[in-house]
């Protein structure tokens, strides 16, 4: 039921002289709002000495009935499904205690068990309690994480999965993601998350735990079968002589028992601010009669459920009712930071003054350069000496990260003034003759030449320059593109962009 997993049995766990024993005598400390697992060996010898009477005990067969106080939010499983044992074929047997505690608090877990056998010869029926100490402390900070996620790291874009979230046996459990890239989620196996882009983004989730609890039980009436003991005789003419003393158990289907106070010399009485939780039905109630002579008398065994409200049990004139309502014991909120490397920033730019082209982002692990798709070597570094072509850059970041940028560079070397004047071009664009009129105003015999985006020059042609009109050349013969003009007359030169609009 609980599904803890087989436990593991400490075969060390023995004593001399022979008596039943638990181990370990301390168990690991848990903390509330993590979960805890504890493996818990018994040893039952096949034989050993009563200590005060020193009769010889042989135990054939061992069954555990109950275990009390075992902390809210921890449940367990033991390694025989029936829950019964024979000492005389394996003296051990071991039960799994796990879950997420909800409350903190130093308290003893008891198991109980029905013993049979013989003691001096005569045959034995009797409980048997062994105890299990354990300690839960309070929530702190320093805990172990709610969750995981993988990778813990990468460049953008980055797509992480995070771990399925843990909830509590016999609780129902919410479950509110916060992711960081603007993405929630609600339930325990939260779908992949995508990271575009570079930063710290801080992933949250919040578990609430609630549970049906019995808040109060009330006993109207009792039937009589409290009277007519040692404790309180049934005598001639008087007729009962005291009243009960009532008290009642609480099981669950995992066998945990709950035990409430004892309220003497009452037939009816009600039990309030209880916090038993109702996790793992169908429940037993039983309200007894203590008795400090005789045997407890059992008054009535009733069926409870976890439904929550007021309803009503009654049973040969033993009558009630019980209260349940559904409360939140513990809010748990546990926050992990993914981490995503930005992609590096590579995008070229060209000084044609400083004759250089550099990446915008200097500060990168490597930098690898390529010139019309061949390697160009001894160049690592973020800027290279500008030449025409097509240029390639791949950077690397610290982090490993890569991102590749090109730009086509046109123009380097053929303009040398040192401030070249601009040329008037019109139209711009145009498919046709254009007029060229260099800002200087110049005269006499001019070489013009038209370069592609590769520097190459496409067209040439000598001309006689007007300073008033300057001159026409005809680039019809050009593909539609765009290129660069350059103008040399009388010493002087002179540059600018054309168009070529589509034919």
């Amino acid at each position: 039921m609980a599904q803890c997993g087989p436990c593991a049995i400490g075969d060390t766990c023995t004593v001399d002289p022979p008596f039943p024993t638990v181990c370990p005598s301390v168990t690991p400390v848990g903390t509330v709002g993590v979960p805890y697992d504890l493996d818990v060996t018994f040893w039952i010898p096949p034989s050993f000495p009563e200590p005060t009477t020193q009769l010889n005990v042989v135990l054939q067969q061992v069954t555990l009935i109950s275990m009390e106080n075992v902390p809210l939010g921890l449940t367990y499983e033991a390694n025989s499904p029936t829950l019964t044992y024979f000492p005389q074929t394996d003296p051990f047997g071991c039960v799994r205690v796990c879950g997420i505690p909800m409350v903190a608090g130093n308290d003893t877990i008891r198991l109980t068990a029905i013993a049979q056998g013989t003691a001096g010869g005569i045959a034995i029926n009797q409980n048997y309690t062994l105890g299990i100490p354990i300690q839960v402390l309070p929530a702190t900070q320093d805990t172990l994480p709610d969750f995981t996620f993988a990778p813990d790291s990468l460049c953008a874009p980055m797509t992480v999965s995070f771990t399925e979230a843990l909830g509590a046996a016999g609780m129902t459990t919410t479950f509110s993601w916060d992711f960081g890239n603007g993405s929630t989620f609600s339930g325990n196996a939260p779908p992949d998350q995508n990271y575009p882009d570079g930063g710290d983004f801080p992933a949250t989730l919040q578990r609430s735990f609630s549970v049906p609890m019995l808040t109060q039980l009330a006993i109207s009436s009792v039937s009589n079968a409290w009277c007519g003991d040692l404790d309180e005789p049934n005598l001639p003419i008087v007729g009962c002589v005291g009243q009960p003393d009532l008290y009642f158990t609480l099981q669950d289907a995992r066998l945990a028992l709950w035990r409430s106070s004892l309220v003497d010399n009452v037939q009816s009485t009600t039990w309030n601010n209880l916090t038993i939780p109702l996790g793992f039905p169908p429940f037993t109630l039983r309200v007894y009669d203590k008795d400090e002579i005789s045997a407890d008398d059992l008054l009535g065994t009733f069926a409870i459920t976890s439904a929550t409200g007021s309803a009503s049990f009654t049973q040969s004139g033993t009558a009630g009712s019980r209260q349940v309502q559904v409360q939140t014991v513990l809010t748990t909120s546990f926050t992990d930071t993914v981490h995503v490397f930005g992609v590096p920033v590579t995008t070229l730019t060209l000084d044609l003054d400083a004759g250089t082209l550099c990446a915008e982002d200097q500060s990168l692990a490597s930098y690898a350069w390529s010139l019309n798709g061949e390697v160009v070597a001894n160049e690592q570094g973020p800027c290279v000496p500008a030449s025409n072509g097509l240029w390639q850059v791949t950077g690397t970041s610290p982090e490993g990260c890569i991102s590749t940028s090109s730009l086509l560079v046109s123009g380097v070397g053929i303009i040398e003034q040192e401030s070249p004047s601009a040329l008037l071009l019109a139209p711009n664009p145009c498919s046709g003759p254009v007029r060229l009129v260099p800002s200087g105003h110049l005269n006499g015999n001019a070489l013009v030449r038209v370069l592609d985006l590769h520097g190459r020059v496409v067209l040439s042609t000598q001309s006689q320059m007007s300073a008033q009109q300057g001159l026409v050349i005809d680039v019809s013969s050009l593909r539609s593109g765009m290129y660069a003009v350059h103008v040399e007359c009388g010493g002087a030169r002179s540059h600018g962009s054309l168009v070529v609009a589509p034919h």
